[in-house]
């Protein structure tokens, strides 16, 4: 019998922390969100939410809380087919469900093809802080939610590979 671990998870994600940042920082109510992934709709550019890739090719929305802040935020992140994100960490641990798609997740300084890990819809994974990792996806795009407990950031093992970087 597979574990249902993985799905509870996602879906108290969903449920539970779902709510917008503006609600949250007003003290009002969170809002109740129920959805599948498939009716999840992630459109702004990730190029202004910290605490992700950045990579081209990327949207996401946050869901509940405030990245940049101290506390529990949540944000859903949407990549394209054939995205590979260059080893990274950021400074709060996190915790990543994979809610459609693949996603091949390893960790290391460097990127490393070997080390993948390739995990369907329901797959988990722990990003501990200051870890190193690194990803991609192939032929399908993949949604991922991402819990952690800001403030958060993103720093690249070798900052040549982060987006926009400029190089001599």
């Amino acid at each position: 019998m597979k574990s249902i671990f993985p799905l509870l998870f996602c879906a108290m994600t969903l449920i539970t922390q779902a709510g917008t940042a503006e609600a949250q920082d007003a003290g009002g109510p969170m809002q109740i969100i129920v959805a599948t992934p498939q009716q999840l709709s992630i459109t702004e550019s990730a190029s202004k939410t910290v605490g992700v890739s950045q990579v081209g090719g990327q949207s996401a929305k946050v869901l509940y809380g405030d990245p940049t802040k101290p506390g529990l935020y949540t944000v859903l992140l949407h990549l394209e087919p054939h995205k590979r994100i260059m080893p990274l960490s950021h400074p709060d641990s996190r915790f990543v469900t994979v809610l459609s798609g693949t996603f091949y997740v390893g960790f290391g300084d460097t990127y490393n093809e070997a080390k993948l890990n390739r995990l369907p819809a329901g797959g988990i994974y722990t990003e501990p802080a200051n870890a190193n990792h690194f990803g991609e996806t192939r032929d399908e795009p993949t949604l991922v939610a991402i819990t952690g407990y800001g403030p958060s950031g993103t720093s690249y093992a070798n900052p040549a590979d982060a987006p926009g970087a400029v190089t001599k």
